[in-house]
Protein backbone atom coordinates (compact mmCIF):
# COMPACT_ATOMS: atom_id res chain seq x y z
CA UNK A 1 0.00 0.00 0.00
CA UNK A 2 1.32 3.12 -0.78
CA UNK A 3 1.65 6.25 2.00
CA UNK A 4 2.27 9.95 2.52
CA UNK A 5 5.52 10.21 4.55
CA UNK A 6 5.92 12.95 7.38
CA UNK A 7 6.70 15.40 4.33
CA UNK A 8 3.58 14.56 2.45
CA UNK A 9 5.57 13.07 -0.10
CA UNK A 10 4.13 9.25 -1.19
CA UNK A 11 6.67 6.52 -0.79
CA UNK A 12 7.12 3.34 -2.87
CA UNK A 13 5.68 0.31 -1.85
CA UNK A 14 7.56 -1.68 -4.07
CA UNK A 15 11.13 -2.32 -4.16
CA UNK A 16 13.32 0.41 -5.63
CA UNK A 17 15.07 -2.55 -7.99
CA UNK A 18 11.74 -3.33 -9.22
CA UNK A 19 10.54 0.18 -9.63
CA UNK A 20 13.71 0.59 -11.92
CA UNK A 21 13.53 -2.16 -13.83
CA UNK A 22 9.63 -1.12 -14.85
CA UNK A 23 10.88 2.11 -15.80
CA UNK A 24 13.95 0.94 -18.17
CA UNK A 25 11.02 -1.77 -19.46
CA UNK A 26 10.26 -0.58 -23.35
CA UNK A 27 7.45 -2.81 -23.75
CA UNK A 28 5.00 -0.52 -21.03
CA UNK A 29 6.10 2.89 -22.30
CA UNK A 30 2.93 3.07 -24.33
CA UNK A 31 1.15 2.26 -21.39
CA UNK A 32 1.57 5.57 -19.83
CA UNK A 33 1.46 7.78 -23.02
CA UNK A 34 -0.54 10.86 -22.41
CA UNK A 35 -3.29 9.55 -24.80
CA UNK A 36 -3.96 6.46 -22.19
CA UNK A 37 -3.41 7.47 -18.42
CA UNK A 38 -4.18 11.55 -19.51
CA UNK A 39 -1.53 14.67 -19.26
CA UNK A 40 -0.84 14.71 -15.91
CA UNK A 41 0.80 17.56 -15.71
CA UNK A 42 -2.44 19.49 -17.09
CA UNK A 43 -4.80 17.86 -15.04
CA UNK A 44 -3.04 18.60 -11.78
CA UNK A 45 -2.63 22.42 -13.26
CA UNK A 46 -6.39 22.64 -13.54
CA UNK A 47 -7.30 20.86 -10.11
CA UNK A 48 -4.47 23.27 -8.39
CA UNK A 49 -5.88 26.20 -10.34
CA UNK A 50 -9.90 25.30 -9.08
CA UNK A 51 -8.71 24.88 -5.28
CA UNK A 52 -8.24 26.77 -2.27
CA UNK A 53 -6.08 24.15 -0.43
CA UNK A 54 -4.54 20.92 -1.94
CA UNK A 55 -4.34 17.50 -0.22
CA UNK A 56 -3.53 14.40 -1.92
CA UNK A 57 -6.96 12.36 -1.61
CA UNK A 58 -8.92 15.19 -3.49
CA UNK A 59 -5.75 15.33 -6.42
CA UNK A 60 -6.49 11.29 -6.74
CA UNK A 61 -10.52 12.05 -6.62
CA UNK A 62 -10.32 15.27 -9.45
CA UNK A 63 -8.04 12.47 -11.84
CA UNK A 64 -10.68 9.96 -11.52
CA UNK A 65 -13.23 12.27 -12.49
CA UNK A 66 -11.57 13.30 -15.65
CA UNK A 67 -9.71 9.89 -16.50
CA UNK A 68 -12.26 7.33 -14.86
CA UNK A 69 -11.91 4.94 -12.32
CA UNK A 70 -11.00 1.91 -14.11
CA UNK A 71 -7.78 3.48 -15.91
CA UNK A 72 -4.83 2.47 -12.87
CA UNK A 73 -6.77 -0.93 -12.51
CA UNK A 74 -6.29 -1.51 -16.73
CA UNK A 75 -2.98 0.38 -17.19
CA UNK A 76 -1.51 -2.28 -14.23
CA UNK A 77 -3.78 -5.62 -15.54
CA UNK A 78 -1.88 -4.86 -19.06
CA UNK A 79 1.61 -4.59 -17.13
CA UNK A 80 0.84 -7.92 -15.56
CA UNK A 81 0.32 -9.87 -18.76
CA UNK A 82 3.32 -8.31 -20.22
CA UNK A 83 5.73 -8.43 -17.21
CA UNK A 84 3.98 -11.88 -15.39
CA UNK A 85 4.74 -9.54 -12.19
CA UNK A 86 1.65 -9.95 -9.33
CA UNK A 87 -1.11 -7.63 -9.81
CA UNK A 88 -0.93 -6.12 -6.53
CA UNK A 89 2.64 -4.57 -7.36
CA UNK A 90 1.69 -3.87 -10.73
CA UNK A 91 -1.11 -1.57 -9.33
CA UNK A 92 1.21 0.24 -7.05
CA UNK A 93 3.62 1.00 -9.78
CA UNK A 94 0.70 2.25 -11.95
CA UNK A 95 -0.57 4.45 -9.57
CA UNK A 96 2.94 5.58 -7.60
CA UNK A 97 4.04 6.44 -11.93
CA UNK A 98 0.40 8.30 -12.70
CA UNK A 99 -0.09 9.79 -9.52
CA UNK A 100 2.12 10.03 -6.79
CA UNK A 101 4.75 11.26 -8.82
CA UNK A 102 3.22 13.58 -10.05
CA UNK A 103 1.56 14.58 -6.32
CA UNK A 104 5.42 14.49 -5.15
CA UNK A 105 6.81 16.93 -7.84
CA UNK A 106 4.16 19.56 -7.24
CA UNK A 107 4.79 19.53 -3.72
CA UNK A 108 8.60 20.15 -4.49
CA UNK A 109 7.75 23.26 -6.80
CA UNK A 110 5.46 24.57 -3.71
CA UNK A 111 7.96 23.96 -1.56
CA UNK A 112 10.90 26.38 -3.38
CA UNK A 113 8.17 28.89 -4.08
CA UNK A 114 7.01 29.09 -0.82
CA UNK A 115 10.73 29.09 0.49
CA UNK A 116 10.94 32.13 -2.15
CA UNK A 117 8.17 34.20 -1.23
CA UNK A 118 9.81 33.92 2.86
CA UNK A 119 12.82 35.80 1.19
CA UNK A 120 10.28 37.71 -1.08
CA UNK A 121 7.06 38.47 0.49
CA UNK A 122 5.55 41.68 -1.57
CA UNK A 123 6.63 39.62 -4.56
CA UNK A 124 3.26 37.28 -5.88
CA UNK A 125 4.19 33.90 -7.21
CA UNK A 126 1.72 32.91 -9.74
CA UNK A 127 1.18 29.11 -11.17
CA UNK A 128 1.76 29.37 -15.02
CA UNK A 129 -0.93 27.66 -17.09
CA UNK A 130 0.12 24.60 -18.24
CA UNK A 131 -0.10 26.34 -21.71
CA UNK A 132 3.00 28.53 -20.78
CA UNK A 133 4.81 25.65 -19.16
CA UNK A 134 4.83 23.63 -22.62
CA UNK A 135 5.20 25.86 -24.75
CA UNK A 136 7.74 28.03 -22.88
CA UNK A 137 9.00 25.85 -20.38
CA UNK A 138 7.87 27.92 -17.76
CA UNK A 139 6.59 26.65 -13.96
CA UNK A 140 5.82 30.31 -12.02
CA UNK A 141 5.82 33.40 -13.15
CA UNK A 142 7.29 36.35 -10.44
CA UNK A 143 5.19 39.69 -10.49
CA UNK A 144 6.35 43.16 -7.97
CA UNK A 145 3.30 45.52 -7.90
CA UNK A 146 1.06 43.78 -10.95
CA UNK A 147 4.22 44.04 -12.92
CA UNK A 148 5.76 40.55 -14.18
CA UNK A 149 9.32 40.57 -13.99
CA UNK A 150 10.12 37.10 -14.01
CA UNK A 151 9.41 33.58 -15.58
CA UNK A 152 10.66 30.64 -13.58
CA UNK A 153 11.13 26.65 -14.40
CA UNK A 154 11.49 24.49 -11.23
CA UNK A 155 13.46 21.45 -12.13
CA UNK A 156 15.16 18.22 -9.55
CA UNK A 157 18.98 18.79 -9.06
CA UNK A 158 19.02 15.64 -11.42
CA UNK A 159 17.86 17.61 -14.34
CA UNK A 160 21.27 19.55 -14.42
CA UNK A 161 22.86 16.03 -14.55
CA UNK A 162 21.48 14.57 -17.67
CA UNK A 163 23.59 13.99 -20.22
CA UNK A 164 22.55 10.70 -22.37
CA UNK A 165 21.72 12.27 -26.28
CA UNK A 166 18.04 11.88 -25.80
CA UNK A 167 18.38 14.11 -22.63
CA UNK A 168 20.42 16.56 -23.99
CA UNK A 169 17.96 16.74 -26.74
CA UNK A 170 15.24 17.52 -24.52
CA UNK A 171 17.30 20.12 -22.85
CA UNK A 172 18.45 21.99 -26.21
CA UNK A 173 14.54 22.38 -26.68
CA UNK A 174 14.02 24.03 -23.10
CA UNK A 175 16.76 26.41 -23.80
CA UNK A 176 14.81 27.43 -27.06
CA UNK A 177 11.72 27.75 -25.25
CA UNK A 178 13.49 29.44 -22.29
CA UNK A 179 14.42 31.79 -24.76
CA UNK A 180 11.44 32.42 -26.76
CA UNK A 181 9.85 33.26 -23.20
CA UNK A 182 12.34 36.14 -22.42
CA UNK A 183 11.49 37.80 -26.18
CA UNK A 184 8.20 37.46 -25.80
CA UNK A 185 7.69 38.74 -22.38
CA UNK A 186 10.48 40.84 -22.19
CA UNK A 187 11.67 40.04 -18.50
CA UNK A 188 14.34 37.33 -17.40
CA UNK A 189 13.59 33.31 -17.15
CA UNK A 190 15.21 31.77 -14.53
CA UNK A 191 16.11 27.67 -14.43
CA UNK A 192 16.45 26.87 -10.77
CA UNK A 193 16.76 23.59 -8.79
CA UNK A 194 15.81 21.76 -5.69
CA UNK A 195 16.81 18.87 -3.63
CA UNK A 196 14.88 17.07 -1.32
CA UNK A 197 11.88 20.01 -1.72
CA UNK A 198 14.79 22.18 -0.81
CA UNK A 199 16.39 25.19 -3.17
CA UNK A 200 19.47 24.74 -4.24
CA UNK A 201 21.78 27.57 -4.33
CA UNK A 202 19.40 29.47 -2.45
CA UNK A 203 21.77 32.63 -1.76
CA UNK A 204 22.59 33.37 -5.30
CA UNK A 205 19.14 32.83 -6.59
CA UNK A 206 17.30 35.62 -3.84
CA UNK A 207 20.86 37.71 -5.05
CA UNK A 208 19.49 37.77 -8.64
CA UNK A 209 15.60 38.46 -7.59
CA UNK A 210 16.78 41.25 -5.48
CA UNK A 211 19.05 42.63 -8.35
CA UNK A 212 16.01 42.19 -11.01
CA UNK A 213 13.72 43.97 -8.47
CA UNK A 214 16.01 46.84 -7.62
CA UNK A 215 16.21 47.40 -11.46
CA UNK A 216 12.50 47.53 -11.46
CA UNK A 217 12.49 50.04 -9.05
CA UNK A 218 15.20 52.30 -11.19
CA UNK A 219 13.29 51.57 -14.21
CA UNK A 220 9.80 52.96 -12.92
Amino acid sequence: MIKLNHRNRFELSIKKDVYSSLNKNKKIVHLFRSSNVGKCAKLFDDYFQQTTEINAKDWFLYYKSIMGIEIIKEVSEKIKEITELDLDICYNYSKFRILCQTWNGMLNEIDVINELKSEFPNVEFKKAPYELDENYFTDWEAYSKGTLFLGIQIKPITYKLMSTPYQQHAKLNHDVQRKKYIEEFKVPHFLIYYDNGMLCESETTTNKINTLLINLIEVK
